[in-house]
């Protein structure tokens, strides 16, 4: 049995249940109806003989046992009247013979005997008793009777049991066959797999059940797929950073070894050494700064969940302290126009944002230039004075762009790494940051000046 199908199981459990339920019943039929066929016997003998001592009533005593005697002749019900308190007497012991014309069967263990007596008047006025007796073996009579219909009741029932079978276990199997079908294609990822709801049985909820865990399935391997291509683009983004970051070590620590050396040899101008031991460590101080955002790259992840509406105006004077002095030397006109604008991020985030945009912008002006920071319609831009920028940016940089902000492409910006004397390190830090937030921005070029607009407004 554990080795057959399911088709085949089903049916032989299915017949196996409905043909044990139709043998019991029959053979409660078998046994049973013998006991309603006396009492039904006995309910018709008892309405006959109303009928019978009805109908004699007020009639004479020869026409009543000439009637009576056709009546026996006709019937299988025996009846006469009683004479005398003797040969009246009709006892229950079978060993006392009885009248001729009543047919009894004394070998028979289930013959049964059913008396009936009525008490009549004659055309006289004399008073008449009269038996009814029906003698027969009435268990086998019933057990003969049920014979003639219980072989054709119980072959329709188990025809009928066969048909059942098959229909329930066929549709039993239909609707496996068709989740087993429909899971085979969910197996192999079948985007278009989805099983017919029509029922609103436990059938109908297991095949919305899986259909659901497949859909749920589907979107979290595109999650982990999503994942994945965040992964591999992060990955690429680390390098590209760690190539370009290492172009900004090499660079000044070649240069810085040269003049070392030529100081070490007194080789032509750098004889004067005091002169150049302050390149030097003007050298060291711009190494410093450059391993100092590229520490700071390394905890922009833990950067986020930290996100607070911050006014930006005091936490910009903050960060414009710490270049004072730089201004000064370059002799750069700043115009903070901020009023009490807003920005949805983390405050380290913004400190981080604002320094390396500033560093930029003071590093890359021209002496005497201008560096303005203001807010229009929802952007904060940081616009400074500068015809450097084309170089530095690279290729992601748009010129002549507008100065509204185009949402639908965000983080369009991709700043150049690997250019010589590249600013690409600070503002790959701001982009990083920004792209953390979630908050779009756009870098361009117009007129001249270098452009950088953050979007304030969620």
């Amino acid at each position: 049995m554990k080795n057959l199908k399911l088709f085949p199981k089903m049916f032989i459990q299915l017949f196996s249940v409905l043909g044990i339920i139709i043998l019991l019943i029959h053979l409660l039929v078998f046994f049973f109806f013998p006991i309603s066929y006396l009492e039904q016997r006995k309910e018709a003998i008892t309405n006959r003989a109303n009928e019978v001592s009805d109908g004699m009533e007020g009639k004479s005593l020869t026409e009543i046992e000439n009637t009576l005697a056709l009546y026996s002749k006709s019937s299988d019900i025996q009846a006469f009247v009683k004479k005398g308190a003797e040969s009246q007497s009709i006892p229950v012991d079978a060993n006392i013979p009885i009248d001729d014309t009543v047919p009894i069967d004394f070998d028979s263990k289930t013959n049964s005997m059913i008396i009936e007596e009525r008490e009549i008047k004659t055309n006289t006025g004399e008073r008449l008793s009269l038996l009814f007796i029906s003698t027969a073996d009435m268990q086998k009579e019933a057990k003969a009777l049920s014979l003639q219909f219980l072989p054709y009741s119980l072959t329709i029932s188990l025809l009928f049991s066969i048909v059942v079978s098959l229909v329930y276990a066929k549709a039993i199997k239909n609707n496996i066959s068709e989740i087993k079908n429909e899971t085979d294609k969910m197996i192999a990822l079948n985007k278009e797999a989805c099983l017919p709801v029509d029922t609103k049985d436990e059938v109908g909820e297991l095949k919305a059940q899986i259909n659901t865990l497949y859909r749920s399935l589907l979107q979290a391997i595109e999650n982990v797929e999503t994942k994945n291509q965040e992964i591999l683009k992060l990955e690429k983004l680390k390098y590209d950073f760690l190539k370009g970051a290492s172009h900004e070590l090499k660079t000044p620590l070649a240069s810085l070894k040269i003049i070392l050396e030529n100081m070490q040899y007194n080789i032509g101008k750098y004889k004067d050494r005091d002169l150049y031991i302050g390149e030097c460590i003007a050298t060291v101080d711009s190494l410093s700064q450059s391993i100092s955002r590229i520490l700071s790259v390394s905890s922009l992840e833990n950067l986020k969940e930290d996100e607070e509406s911050l006014e930006i105006q005091p936490v910009l004077l903050s960060v414009l302290e710490k270049y004072e002095v730089l201004l000064q030397q370059k002799k750069l006109h700043l115009q903070n126009r901020l009023a009490d604008e807003k920005i949805y991020i983390g405050k380290p985030a913004l400190k981080i944002i604002l320094s390396n945009l500033l560093s930029n912008a003071v590093k890359y002006t021209e002496e005497g230039g201008t560096i303005e920071i203001y807010a229009k319609e929802g952007l904060l831009y940081v616009e400074n004075s500068s015809a450097s920028y084309g170089s530095e940016v690279g290729a992601g940089l748009k010129k002549n762009s507008e100065k509204s902000l185009d949402t639908d492409k965000l983080y369009a910006m991709n700043f150049d790494l690997n250019k010589e004397n590249s600013n690409g390190l600070g503002l790959y830090i701001v982009s990083t940051l920004l792209k953390n937030y979630k908050i779009p921005y756009e870098a361009s070029e117009r007129d001249g000046k270098f452009i950088f607009c953050i979007k304030l407004s969620r």
